[in-house]
């Protein structure tokens, strides 16, 4: 700038110092040309005077060398050019007229007008002399207006203007410094503040680590001094402002970044969330110093809720009564709570540091409110100050507080929904007894721990009477009532310690350990009598009685293991309900007889049927898509024929399982339904129920290939259903096989999901492509909400897997129209269509067109 300064200074003073030359040098010239044409006109007035007079020769020739004289005095020449027609007239005289100037002297001559010549330094008039009536006098052969002469005068300015020039070229070198140090002057106080504005925005730039150190530059005084740099502060405040309103700092994004790496709700979290919320908040007081965390989530419908009150350090007792009594203020304004809720309050500490609270704790809460599952909650933060509203540090507490309600209200989430699964796994959804799993896994319990200490115990069936009457006549809902209270006065004429079960439909299982025949005897006739004093109205308001069979065994004296103990007892229940119902049957010996020789007898049946295979025949239930309302898929169900009857596999598979022969009938009941496929010409999918028996079978994998190759059937057709009721101790095994089965490109299916825990192990761990969600939670999900939850927890997490869902035990329109509603992709059950001896694509016209007009 300095340079830029001094360099204009010289340039205008050079462009000056030629211009002042210039106009000096042109008025000179034309001064001395308006001088000349003065004394050009002076001349002829007084030679005007002195003609008119009459003068001679001799008086001529001295005026012209007097006037010639005076001329060169000041520099001057001058000159008089005789027409021709005074030279005819008077006689020639001498002229002292250069031959340069001659022709300048001619054309005035011609044109009879003044002319004045500017030529290099020489200044020239020429005036003619134009005869007038006084002239005739002397000059006889003239006539007005003839051009007597020239008058000329010649003046060499150039002597004149050198030593000017000379004069005016050092007083301008005598007065430049002045302009250049005026120039410098100014350049460099204009740069000093310029270097200086710079140099504190520069200052202000470095400075700003984060969003809030904007407001230095932006609210700050002007960076420019000068009045022509306003419009640039407005600027730099305006970008200030915006760029604080947009930016979000380096640091807070680090911690959002941390923050969602720990959003991973691991199992051990999920167990131990007091422990995560604690390192969470040593996090957080990195970003933003706080004291203390509160949180309380409502999930169930208690009147006492917990406030989990987090600590970074322990501070005073004082101070936690009082942040007590700010969080219940603060939560009996929250919608979600109702009014003169109970509030319980535990404290935690993430480190037992001393926590200095100086001044009162300020809190900011947010809450969360879900419909499905039904959690509330709130959660709350408790530091020294919170940022101004307008901070981007503002950002930090309401995407902490947000942060926090997902992950706290994930885990209360999770915990009670794993919670209802591990229940449900256990209990049977309807009753709230105990399941057949649980029953089959207690009684082998109980069978050993009574052959180890030497004790009796008993085991007792029982069954409704005319339950399907009920069912048939007064409808599911009344049905699913009844059996409620029946179970409900059974569970009361019991023992605390009974192990009583709801085995299936309106079956029911009671193990009484450590416990004599004759105690037996005595409860089931208290059993007996609570149930048969049962009244309910039907919804006709007709009085329904209840009355129900009851079959006994005992232990050792009936049999040694589960399997004939159950069987013997079985027998007698079926005994019971033979002999009219509502009566109790224990065996006798000759009972016991019996029963093992009907036993005996299934077992040469079964054996028998391996032997010519001509008594298993499959059956096929028709699956329907829920998109379309055509049958798609079939199940491959066994079915027995005995004496020219079929009946159910089922009274034959536990004499299987036993014998261990499972395996063998379900391979020829495949290799017949292939043949069938083959023969029929089917496209569709089967699905197969695989019994664990096959997982050991090291030739099943073999055989299913070689079948499908021969009845030419592709593999993808073939759905394996895993039957998560089958506990399968071994999993890494099943995992290798199903995954062997998978990679010949077979699909899985997880049959019963939902009746057990290992349900989600199986997804985890094996490549599953369709879940049957198990038929209870289905068939009950329009009356009750926990089995409706269920279901669409299962739905939404199977689509969100890209898992088929497949619902079982449709048995009126109700639940069709809600499997529909809820985006199950198949229906399977007996409103839709029962299992026949061929694939049958015939479905009910009305529920073709109900299930596509949903």
């Amino acid at each position: 700038m300095l340079a830029g300064a001094l360099i204009t200074a010289l340039a205008v003073f050079i462009i000056t110092l030629f211009a002042a030359s210039q106009i000096f040098t042109q008025r000179f010239s034309e001064q001395s040309v308006e001088n000349a044409e003065s004394l050009s006109q002076l001349s002829f007035d007084n030679m005007y005077q002195l003609m008119s007079k009459g003068w001679n020769r001799e008086q001529l020739l001295k005026f012209r060398a007097d006037l010639k004289q005076t001329y060169q005095d000041h520099d001057m020449t001058f000159s008089i050019y005789r027409s021709d027609i005074v030279n005819r007239q008077f006689g020639f005289l001498a002229s002292d007229v250069s031959d340069s100037m001659q022709p300048f002297f001619q054309e005035v001559l011609k044109s009879k007008k003044p002319m004045q010549i500017k030529q290099d330094e020489w200044v020239r008039s020429f005036r003619p002399l134009v005869a007038q009536n006084a002239c005739l006098q002397c000059h006889t052969q003239a006539k007005v207006g003839d051009v007597l002469g020239v008058m000329g005068i010649e003046q060499n300015i150039g002597q004149v203007l050198k030593p000017a020039r000379n004069e005016f070229l050092v007083w301008m070198l005598l007065l430049m410094p002045i302009p250049v140090l005026l120039a410098l002057w100014v350049g460099r106080r204009f740069s000093k503040s310029l270097l200086r504005s710079v140099h504190d925005l520069n200052q202000q730039v470095v400075s700003i680590n984060q969003i809030d150190d904007l407001k230095k530059l932006a609210h700050g005084k002007s960076v420019f001094d000068y009045t022509e740099f306003d419009q640039l502060n407005d600027s730099l405040n305006q970008l200030g402002d915006k760029i604080k309103n947009i930016a979000i700092d380096r640091d807070i994004l680090d911690f959002e970044i941390q923050l969602l790496d720990k959003l991973v709700l691991s199992s051990e979290i999920v167990k131990d969330w007091k422990q995560h919320i604690c390192l969470l908040m040593e996090e957080i007081n990195q970003i933003l110093p706080l004291y203390t965390l509160f949180v309380v989530f409502r999930t169930d419908d208690a009147e006492q809720y917990v406030i989990e009150v987090f600590w970074l350090g322990k501070p005073e007792k004082a101070i936690e009564k009082e942040l007590e009594v700010h969080a219940k203020q603060i939560l009996s304004e929250v919608s979600i709570f109702e009014q003169g809720s109970v509030f319980k309050v535990n404290h935690s500490y993430a480190t037992k540091e001393p926590l200095a609270v100086e001044n009162r704790i300020q809190t900011q809460s947010k809450s969360l409110i879900l419909d499905t599952p039904k959690i509330g909650g709130v959660v709350g933060l408790g530091v020294k100050t919170f940022p101004p509203k307008d901070s981007s540090r503002s950002v930090v507490v309401e995407s902490i507080l947000t942060t926090l309600v997902n992950v706290i209200g994930s885990i209360k989430a999770i915990n009670k929904f794993t919670k209802e699964l591990e229940y449900y796994a256990t209990r049977d959804p309807l009753t709230h007894l105990f399941n057949q799993r649980v029953f089959h896994e207690m009684l082998a319990y109980e069978v050993g721990r009574a052959h180890r200490h030497h004790y009796d115990f008993g085991l007792m069936l029982l069954d409704f009477d005319n339950f399907k009457l009920i069912n048939d006549q007064f409808g599911h809902a009344f049905g699913d009532e009844v059996l409620q209270q029946f179970a409900l006065a059974a569970k009361n004429a019991l023992r605390e310690g009974d192990i009583f079960a709801r085995y299936g439909g309106d079956e029911f299982c009671v193990i009484f350990p450590e416990t004599g025949f004759a105690e037996v005897q005595e409860l089931a006739h208290k059993v007996l009598d609570a149930t048969h004093g049962i009244e309910l109205l039907a919804p006709s308001g007709q009085p329904v009685h209840i009355t129900c069979s009851i079959g006994i065994s005992m232990y050792p004296d009936h049999a040694h293991d589960k399997e004939d103990l159950f069987m013997v007892a079985d027998n007698m229940l079926y005994r019971a309900k033979g002999s009219g119902k509502n009566a109790i049957s224990y065996p006798q010996e000759a009972d016991l007889v019996e029963v093992y020789k009907e036993s005996n007898d299934q077992s040469l049946f079964i054996m028998k049927a391996l032997e010519t295979g001509e008594p298993i025949e499959p059956n096929y239930q028709p699956i329907v898509s829920m998109e379309t309302g055509e049958i798609e898929v079939h199940e491959l169900l066994m079915r027995l024929r005995q004496d020219d009857e079929l009946i159910s596999a089922g009274r034959f598979i536990e004499t299987a399982e036993h014998m261990g022969l499972v395996n063998q009938m379900d391979m020829i009941l495949i290799d017949k339904a292939l043949a069938d496929a083959n023969r029929s010409g089917y496209e569709g999918v089967l699905f197969i129920n695989l019994s664990p028996k096959a997982i050991v079978a090291s030739e099943f994998i073999q055989r299913i290939q070689d079948l499908t190759e021969s009845y030419q059937i592709d593999h993808e057709r073939i759905v394996f259903e895993i039957t998560e009721r089958e506990t399968v101790h071994n999993v890494a095994l099943l995992e290798k096989f199903v995954r062997e089965l998978r990679s010949e490109g077979f699909r899985f299916a997880i049959d019963d999901f939902g009746s057990g825990f290992s349900s989600f192990q199986y997804l985890k761990r094996f490549p599953v492509d369709f879940i049957k969600i198990e038929g209870e939670f289905i068939n009950n999900m329009s009356k009750n909400e926990i089995d409706l939850a269920f279901v669409e927890s299962a739905v939404s997490m199977a689509k969100s897997l890209g898992i088929e869902t497949i619902a079982e035990f449709i048995e009126n329109e109700e639940t069709l129209d809600l499997v529909k509603s809820l985006g199950i992709d198949y229906a399977q059950g007996y409103l839709l269509a029962t299992p026949q001896p061929d694939f049958s694509k015939q479905l009910d016209a009305d529920i073709k067109t109900r299930i596509q007009t949903l």
